[in-house]
């Protein structure tokens, strides 16, 4: 059975946020999209130049005689236009026992106002009526009254929004400053916070509000609770924002599309797998590549976030004679280490989302380093000791050190070991196929 999710808000030509960006989130989650239309736009990617509310009678109309047939499971609110539009979204969606997420759309990204008068028919009319209403710091600071600069200033507008009637408030922290971003939800007792990196694009981003609120209307219409569907819907939008690309000369507009782009993805990342051990299972004196704690190949799909998202053989590579064997077949979570490899390099590098452990000989680095290959090192000996004693981190410490001195990643990383600890190769690649055809490479200089 579908979930069936309701947006009534703007339209943006560009596509890039209000209605157009819902229904495409509600796609790409497997949610079955209605809409309704508060308001029409003139707007592009660089800005609004104006727009039109749709008359409040026709705008209750369309809710009305909608509800009459279709009942959605959840439902999120945008742009509404005009003073009067909220009291009628409210005056519609009253008694509705569904999730209603409340996106109080005051002013477009480029910073355009949308409308004015809004505050008091959010207080009165929708505000009681909502879930979780979902503010950024600036519309927070218009509806609660003060400026919001800071984690300590998120959480007084929260207090002061909650007072208003929703049963949660969450703060967006997108436009403050800092490395990473941090959301605020409130309930009337506890505080939750949400952090994640903060993503740097060419320009401003588009839609990531509205790609927030219709994400998080479908998590809680699938029955969700409302912390955990908050902390999910912030992770998606910075997927989204990951995964962004200009389609304009201005704003870049929040993609989820990227979803369906990873999901494709896990195929064609398995089956290069496959291929790829097929070719090293081939190869004449490949077991002289094979080092004492064998070999795995992993590949990651795009914008990879853990290690359920690294593909890797299952049972590792080992030696079998002069060649090299899979001991089992390729699976998403088989690897630990390789994949933290990957994670790590694809951190300087998203296109770089493979990576392969061989054995290390001394008498090998001079050969590597004349090759046309990329070549890099660390030493375990300056591995700070917090490092150390953390199970597993060496190898993302080391391979974060290289790439934050070259700028890059290379095609080969390298370490002598340490007590304990196997000296090692790793190639790094945009795929398994590539990463083969680099050891192959290095086996050719070796022999």
């Amino acid at each position: 059975m579908y979930t069936k999710v309701l947006t009534i808000a703007g339209s943006d030509p560009s596509g890039g946020a209000g209605i157009q960006q819902d229904l495409r989130v509600f796609s790409q989650l497997g949610a079955y999209g209605m809409a309704v239309i508060a308001s029409l736009t003139v707007q592009n990617t660089k800005g609004v130049k104006g727009f039109v509310a749709t008359e409040p009678q026709l705008l209750r109309n369309q809710i009305e005689f909608l509800l009459e047939d279709v009942r959605p499971h959840g439902i999120k609110t945008g742009m509404l236009g005009s003073e009067e539009n909220i009291r009628m979204v409210a005056r519609s969606l009253r008694g509705l026992d569904v999730p209603i997420v409340v996106d109080p759309v005051l002013m477009a990204t480029s910073g355009d106002p949308l409308f004015e008068g809004a505050k008091s028919a959010f207080y009165r009319d929708l505000f009681p009526l909502a879930t979780v209403i979902t503010p950024n710091i600036h519309e927070a600071s218009v509806l609660a009254g003060l400026e919001v600069v800071d984690l300590v200033g998120m959480r007084k507008a929260a207090k002061v929004l909650k007072g208003y009637g929703p049963s949660w408030v969450m703060v967006k922290g997108g436009d403050l400053d800092g490395d990473e971003v941090v959301d605020l939800l409130y309930n009337g007792v506890d505080f939750y916070h949400f952090t994640h990196p903060r993503v740097s694009l060419a320009r401003d981003s588009h839609g990531t509000g509205c790609a927030f609120a219709s994400t998080l209307a479908v998590l809680l219409a699938r029955g969700m609770d409302v912390s955990r569907a908050c902390e999910e819907a912030s992770a998606l939008t910075e997927l989204y924002i990951r995964g962004a690309e200009g389609i304009g000369r201005g704003a870049i507009p929040a993609n989820p599309l990227v979803l369906g782009e990873r999901k494709a993805a896990k195929g064609a990342v398995l089956e290069r797998l496959r291929k790829a051990m097929g070719e090293l299972e081939a190869l004449d004196y490949g077991g002289l590549l094979v080092p004492e704690v064998q070999v795995n190949l992993c590949e990651a799909i795009p914008l990879a976030r853990n290690r359920s998202e690294v593909a890797g053989i299952k049972g590792r590579i080992v030696r079998w004679g002069d060649r090299m064997r899979a001991v089992g077949c390729p699976a998403f979570g088989a690897s630990r280490h390789v994949a933290n490899i990957v994670l790590t390099a694809m951190r300087f590098d998203p296109s770089m989302r493979a990576a392969m452990n061989i054995k290390f000989e001394e008498d090998w680095i001079p050969l590597l380093k004349a090759s046309p290959l990329d070549v890099a090192s660390f030493s375990r000996k300056d591995e700070p000791t917090k490092v150390k004693v953390r199970e597993g981190s060496t190898l993302e410490w080391g391979v974060n050190q290289v790439c934050s001195r070259l700028g890059r990643v290379p095609d080969i990383i390298y370490d002598r070991g340490d007590v304990g600890k196997e000296p090692m190769i790793r190639v790094l690649g945009r795929n398994a196929l590539t990463v083969v055809e680099k050891a192959k490479m290095v086996l050719d200089l070796v022999m």
